[in-house]
């Protein structure tokens, strides 16, 4: 069974593991709160959440047989649970937006932050931030959210959603040992957002049209644009909702 810290308030569960790995005895633990005051997502943007309205879990995983592919399968596996997870809750529409939010429609309902300690130029550790949007109906200046609460007009209570979602990533392990990074592609692709549809995308200054086509064995994102291929990795393109 994974050890659970629970924490009333916090800046960040991803920064907290940080500051504390070195103090667990476990080789794997979760730490979650309703009151995280300062999160982030990709690229230290910030991710917005109300106190004891949503929820932010992180997954300490020390790893101790390094694979070449562990960073991928986690990045995969992790999408994938989360999206099945809003499933069981009968969230409509559910797709995965390349390259770490879950959607609603055209809305974001999770976002998730993976992060890596590299040892000797391998995988020491994997830090595994997910916010959850549950009962927050007032995303302020953000259009492109949503929450469990607004997509099914009712309160859900916040712990049994932890406990139910850490109960399911607690497979971690196995998962990567008995999962193929093949397998793991194509379901990742078949929930995709924007997969093989026309859409824009902001590329440096430009904007351009192109076709989702999927994702690479590095998880970078496949884009046709006039009849050429390209392969992009975070930050380097982004789809204009």
């Amino acid at each position: 069974m994974m050890k659970l810290i629970k924490l009333n308030a916090i800046d960040s569960t991803n920064e907290y593991i940080k500051l504390n790995k070195s103090f667990f005895s476990q080789n794997s633990l979760a730490v979650y709160s309703f009151n995280q005051t300062n999160g982030k997502g990709q690229r230290g943007k910030k991710w917005i959440s109300e106190p004891y309205k949503n929820n932010c879990i992180s997954f300490y995983i020390r790893v101790l047989k390094p694979s070449k592919d562990i960073l991928l399968k986690t990045s995969l596996w992790t999408a994938l649970t989360v999206l099945e997870f809003l499933k069981s809750y009968d969230i409509p529409d559910l797709k995965i937006k390349w390259p770490n939010d879950i959607m609603s429609g055209n809305k974001k309902i999770a976002g998730i932050l993976i992060e890596t300690t590299l040892v000797k130029n391998k995988i020491n550790d994997i830090i595994i931030g997910i916010g959850f949007n549950i009962n927050q109906t007032d995303f302020d200046v953000i259009k492109e959210a949503t929450s469990m609460k607004i997509l099914k007009k009712k309160n859900f209570n916040l712990h049994i959603i932890s406990n139910q979602f850490i109960e399911k990533f607690s497979l971690f392990e196995d998962k990567m040992l008995n999962l193929s990074k093949d397998k793991l592609i194509e379901k990742f692709c078949s929930y995709l957002y924007g997969i093989r549809e026309k859409r824009k995308f902001a590329v440096g200054e430009k904007v351009v049209e192109g076709i989702i086509l999927g994702i690479t064995e590095n998880y970078m994102l496949s884009v046709e644009f006039k009849k050429q291929v390209k392969h992009y990795d975070n930050g380097q393109i982004k789809l204009i909702l």
